[in-house]
């Protein structure tokens, strides 16, 4: 095999014994998560059901002083990305002072090399304290880089 961190596995039916081999095994780590086994690999978490099954997973950020002490929209998200499934930004901020959520959609397109997209946001956003969590569901999903995009307000705190 040309995959140097590739190994093999065997697994066997309780039942019948009968063997199977898996070989290249490129899997770092599995789970079994309400009966699907799951396996962690280098380029991603992948079903071991036989199915091309979608799976969600998502990135959270704390809260974060992006104004760095001053007031700003936060205009769009830049993504470089693969996903074969969907994308969601939910960007809170704190400004009224109470947590507001506000979702936005990556538009839709497969991409099965890396590519890059936008979330556009509101343009009522405004604060200095934000959070952002980028939410996926599909089959194959992969982020590359992620930015945040703001601009000064003509207010102060």
């Amino acid at each position: 095999s040309n995959l140097p961190d590739a190994g093999q596995a065997w697994t066997a039916n309780a039942d019948t014994w009968a063997m199977s081999r898996y070989a290249p095994y490129t899997f770092e780590a599995l789970a079994v998560i309400d009966g699907v086994a799951y396996g962690m690999a280098a380029d991603g978490v992948y079903a071991l059901n036989g199915e091309s099954e979608a799976i969600s997973g998502s990135i959270r950020t704390g809260k974060m002083d992006v104004g760095q002490g001053g007031l700003v929209h936060p205009l769009a998200a830049y993504l470089e990305y693969e996903l074969d499934g969907t994308a969601e930004m939910d960007v809170t901020t704190t400004q009224s002072g109470q947590a507001e959520t506000y979702t936005y959609a990556l538009p839709a397109e497969t991409a099965s090399e890396l590519t890059n997209g936008r979330f556009t946001f509101g343009r009522g956003l405004r604060g200095r304290h934000f959070s952002f969590a980028l939410r996926m569901t599909g089959t194959h999903g992969y982020i590359n880089d992620l930015s945040v995009n703001t601009a000064p307000t003509k207010r102060r705190v």
